[in-house]
């Protein structure tokens, strides 16, 4: 059953392809498509024999998060199997983001998954091992390298409960290409008891946390930028609520509380999520009456009460010139972006109930009390009692950081695990 299902996947798949490809020329997006040429040679698998690396060490991630995710484990593997490393990615911008990672030797394109092409791009690498990052479960890339008997791991697994209930409608699909991988390092036991429904065997799966929060920094470099327009600003001194990735929702929340915060001198700076809708962010605070400036205009009134950081590479640096943080997409409800990033400097976290993205470390900066749930209701009064009360506040911070430290890990964990595997098999 799961190689019927298959094998009608790929008999849809040129007509899927065909409408994928219609929609996009005539949609407002086709001017990202630059280099038409080099992407469907990829994208098909039609790369000349000797243009890809053979008996490489092979990794496919998503896109830029993953491969950003994966660098240490990525140095660690080029160690460990004295090997080249290719990546392949789903998008152009994580194909670039690879290409910048001296031990990456080559980056592409993942072929389409449609089994003559992903058997095609396997038959020219030959690669030694094959890692899928995350959740890029390709049923023709897992069967076309099982076939061609690639030893193929799950390495920092994660999938949702929504994802697992509709690929159990399809379980012996599923159970066919997930069954025969060599093991499964994944983040959770909720992931493990999913991919355990799907057909992986329980002895394959290694829980083993997740690898991004390794990659946490705790030593941004751009500190002293933000010190200079702080100064600048007069805040030397001051208390300041820094709110990352911030939703339109969040700055509303935001624009609300202002009043009061500016009534208990705290001053605010927030870093919109997505940096296109400044000139929507620009409009809003003309509108709001509010003494407000930005860091791309670089030039700072010591007046202000309110700085948007329209900025890229900067967020780390603010949260730890911070007083208090708030984490964004969590009252908006997008999931929650990153509650470590400023909980591994020491720093008390807000974020709202939407954290369905990081259940696991909203759960545990509640626990030990380095984080706060707030809503569009307490956001305003949990701020000022917050900064009112240092002794509470430092006491959150040292927890805050303890929690994000409790986290990391999972590079040796995985490690761990591969380097069993290969003993196993010599």
């Amino acid at each position: 059953m799961g190689l019927l299902l298959l094998i009608l996947t790929n008999l849809a798949f040129p007509f899927a392809a065909l409408a994928v490809l219609l929609g996009f020329l005539f949609s407002t997006r086709r001017g990202l498509l630059k280099h038409l040429g080099q992407e469907l040679t990829e994208r098909l698998g039609l790369e000349k024999e000797g243009t890809v690396t053979k008996h490489a060490i092979w990794l496919h991630c998503a896109s830029v998060g993953e491969v950003m995710s994966m660098k240490e484990t990525i140095s660690r593997f080029k160690t460990f199997y004295q090997r080249d490393i290719i990546v392949t990615t789903s998008t152009q911008a994580g194909k670039e983001t690879a290409q910048k990672n001296p031990d990456i030797s080559q980056s592409f394109l993942v072929p389409l998954d449609f089994y003559p092409a992903v058997k095609r791009f396997i038959r020219i690498a030959q690669p030694h091992r094959l890692f899928i990052v995350e959740r890029e479960i390709w049923p023709n890339l897992l069967e076309a390298a099982h076939q061609a008997n690639i030893p193929t791991a799950l390495l920092n697994g994660r999938i949702s409960a929504k994802s697992t209930q509709a690929y159990l409608l399809l379980k012996p699909l599923f159970k066919r290409i997930l069954s025969p991988l060599v093991f499964a390092t994944l983040q959770s036991e909720e992931d493990s008891q999913r991919y355990q429904s799907l057909g992986i065997e329980k002895n394959k799966i290694f829980v083993c946390g997740n690898v991004k929060y390794d990659t946490l920094n705790d030593s941004p470099a751009k500190v002293s930028d933000v010190n200079k327009i702080l100064t600048a600003l007069g805040w030397n001194g001051s208390s300041v609520l820094v709110m990352g990735s911030t939703h339109p929702l969040e700055e509303t929340i935001l624009l609300r509380a202002m009043p009061e915060f500016i009534k208990h001198q705290i001053k605010v700076i927030f870093a919109p999520r997505h940096l296109e809708r400044i000139p929507e962010v620009r409009a809003t605070l003309r509108q709001s009456g509010l003494h407000h400036a930005f860091i791309s205009d670089n030039n700072f009134d010591k007046n202000t009460d309110l700085l948007c950081a329209d900025v890229m590479g900067l967020l780390q640096s603010l949260y730890a010139r911070a007083t208090l943080t708030f984490v964004g997409g969590s009252i908006a409800p997008k999931g929650s972006h990153n509650l470590l990033e400023p909980a591994i400097l020491s720093k008390t976290v807000l974020f709202g109930k939407n954290f369905y993205n990081t259940p696991q470390t909203a759960h545990a900066l509640l626990e030990a009390g380095g984080g706060v749930l707030v809503d569009e209701h307490n956001f305003k009064q949990t701020v000022v009692r917050l900064l009112a009360d240092t002794t509470q506040l430092d006491n959150m911070n040292e927890k805050a950081r303890k929690t994000a430290l409790s986290f990391q890990g999972a590079t040796n964990k995985i490690m761990d695990v591969v380097k069993n595997y290969e003993q196993k098999t010599a």
